[in-house]
């Protein structure tokens, strides 16, 4: 999954599973919301920002164009976090324990509060209007069968009561002010897929997302396409 800036990071479209089975199992292998909350004990929105949360101090993964730095996404716990493009077409392999479930980031999208944006209800705005609003073209595939469900795989943030974690946004640059433990919000598109079987899967994924000013928000002209191949063999 990426495009990295200083003051946010345009990130990620990864996607997603992959069985050559019957179609329908592609979209089986993507949990629901409420099946994420059953089996992991954390919301879709929680893991999203723990994979934020990850990111921001794990060297490399934001980045990658090879999957070098893929198995840092072993974080020890029930999910796998991987990795995707932030820009163009890249194609990536490495390994993923068997038995956890995989987090994909399709197409995401982190605001860290800091001025003119430092506060929760212009994050959501920007999150939600200016980022998800304009997502177009997602599209998923595991083991070559799609996923058809993309639209239900949509977090934005809640305007009554938005999720508000913390990232370690590195040095404080003495210029601009910015860096250190900021508060963010995230959304976009993210995937939970099922622990898929040992073997090597081959997933893909796509989309175009808006380009953003970095530093307001504010929507700009054009797009930027995502295109991942994530080769991902799991051991046995």
């Amino acid at each position: 999954m990426l495009t990295i800036r200083p003051r946010e990071i345009a990130a990620a479209v990864m996607v997603v599973l992959a069985w050559a089975a019957p179609a329908a199992r592609a979209d089986d292998k993507a949990l629901s919301s409420d099946d994420v909350l059953e089996r992991t004990g954390k919301t879709i929105d929680e893991w999203g920002a723990a994979w934020w949360q990850w990111a921001f101090v794990t060297p490399g993964v934001l980045g990658d164009t090879t999957g070098q730095f893929g198995p840092k996404g072993d974080v020890g716990g029930p999910v796998f976090f991987a990795e995707g493009s932030g820009g163009g077409a890249v194609t990536l392999e490495y390994k993923a324990p068997a038995g956890q479930y995989i987090l994909l980031p399709v197409a995401t999208y982190i605001w860290t509060f800091f001025p003119p944006c430092a506060d929760p209800r212009c994050a959501t705005h920007i999150i939600n209007d200016n980022f998800v609003a304009h997502v177009k073209d997602v599209h998923a595939g595991i083991d070559g069968e799609p996923v058809d469900d993309m639209p239900k795989h949509v977090v934005r943030v809640s305007g009554s009561n938005p999720l508000i974690f913390v990232v370690d946004a590195g040095p404080i640059d003495p210029a601009s002010g910015y860096g250190g433990i900021l508060p963010a919000e995230q959304g976009g598109y993210w995937l939970m897929l099922a622990p898929l079987s040992p073997g090597t899967h081959k997933i893909t994924f796509g989309a175009k997302i808006p380009n953003l000013d970095p530093n307001t928000g504010d929507v700009l002209p054009g797009t930027t396409g995502l295109q991942t191949t994530l080769i991902l063999p799991v051991k046995k």
